[in-house]
């Protein structure tokens, strides 16, 4: 409960205590903005100016001020006083600054403020840690995208590190991001294992079980169909993340698992160790490893490239935010159970550097 006006500490200043011809005198000489913040940063002032200045910045009035009028100059001093606070023009309203993905957690304006594509939101998010990557992020890592080719150093803004257990599960999500012959390269290193590693060794089921997700269209979900209201057919789930998880696998560990692929593409993958695997709707390229050592642990890394150009980039944000729903159309489905074939480009990644 705010207190009231009497107890408020500005009524002590000394251009209160001047009289109140001198001080409508003084509060003649503002500009609009200037009156507007005083009034809305000061209890006392807002008494005895009321909220006649606000209407510069209502309605029509505020977007035509936007652009021609106070109302820029408004956001800078009302920034001024909030210190740590950022302007929103979609919203118009003052928000904490962007934290980097490691720090940022969805909420439920986020959509509503940077809209239904600006944010990817399959990664894990818990109270030990997450990692939720919002379109301004990409589009300030471009802000300072090196001339020459080569590796660049990590950028610091994409840094990621968290551990969370689920259930019997210890799932561990390293982030980092470099500039690889000008694309930007996000890598993501997905470490899973038993938390318990000597009551029980890893087995596929075990991964293939969880709602592990690598980019919007490859995912281990158990719902393999779903319906829509625009088909009456059934769409089934892309299943490839799964084939890549067996392959990886001993044999013997694969027990539970669906019959595996047949393709020379599974076959590659078990002979090979480093088998490099692509998602046919995304920018992303994976890798699936088991490693037997205590219990065993599963390492899947994932590149996920953003291009080297800005509109490139925004091409390939939209084919990673996941979009899924009973009344979207496929023109806007995009997920494991709607992946259309794209003709994607191939990118390096930065081991190959």
């Amino acid at each position: 409960m705010l207190p009231p006006v009497v107890e408020d500490p500005n009524r002590l200043l000394r251009i209160f205590y001047l009289p109140r011809e001198v001080f409508d005198e003084i509060v003649n000489h503002l500009p609009p903005d200037a009156e507007a913040c005083l009034s809305l940063t000061c209890k006392e002032a807002l008494r005895l100016l009321g909220t006649t200045s606000w209407a510069s910045f209502r309605g029509r009035n505020r977007r035509y001020s936007l652009q021609y009028g106070y109302c820029g100059s408004l956001v800078e001093l009302l920034q001024r006083d909030i210190p740590g606070s950022e302007y929103c023009p979609r919203c118009e309203t003052l928000h904490p600054p962007l934290r980097p993905p490691r720090d940022h957690r969805e909420t439920k304006w986020t959509k509503l403020c940077m809209s239904q594509l600006a944010s990817i939101d399959y990664w894990p998010q818990t109270p030990s840690g997450g990692y939720s990557l919002v379109w301004e992020h990409i589009l300030d890592a471009f802000k300072s995208q090196p001339t020459p080719l080569g590796l660049s150093r990590p950028i610091p803004l994409f840094q990621g590190d968290f551990t969370f257990n689920k259930d019997f599960m210890s799932y561990r999500l390293i982030s980092s991001a470099q500039w690889v012959d000008r694309n930007l390269v996000l890598t993501q290193e997905h470490r899973l294992r038993i938390s318990n590693s000597q009551a029980r060794t890893l087995q596929a089921t075990h991964i293939t079980s969880l709602p592990f997700r690598v980019c919007a269209h490859l995912s281990t979900t158990d719902i393999s169909t779903i319906q829509t209201f625009r088909s009456n057919k059934a769409l089934t789930k892309n299943s490839l993340l799964t084939f890549a998880i067996a392959a990886a696998f001993p044999p013997h560990l694969r027990k539970g698992l669906p019959q595996t692929d047949t393709s020379l593409q599974f076959e590659d993958a078990e002979t090979k160790s480093n088998f490099i695997w692509r998602c046919k709707s995304c920018a992303t390229k994976y890798r699936v490893r088991y490693e037997g050592r205590n219990g065993g642990e599963v390492v899947v890394t994932a590149w996920h490239c953003f291009g080297k150009e800005l509109w490139k980039a925004q091409q390939f944000w939209t084919y990673l935010v996941r979009r899924e729903g009973p009344t979207l159309g496929p023109s806007k489905r995009n997920s494991e159970y709607y992946s259309v074939s794209r003709s994607l480009p191939d990118f390096k990644i930065p081991e190959s550097m």
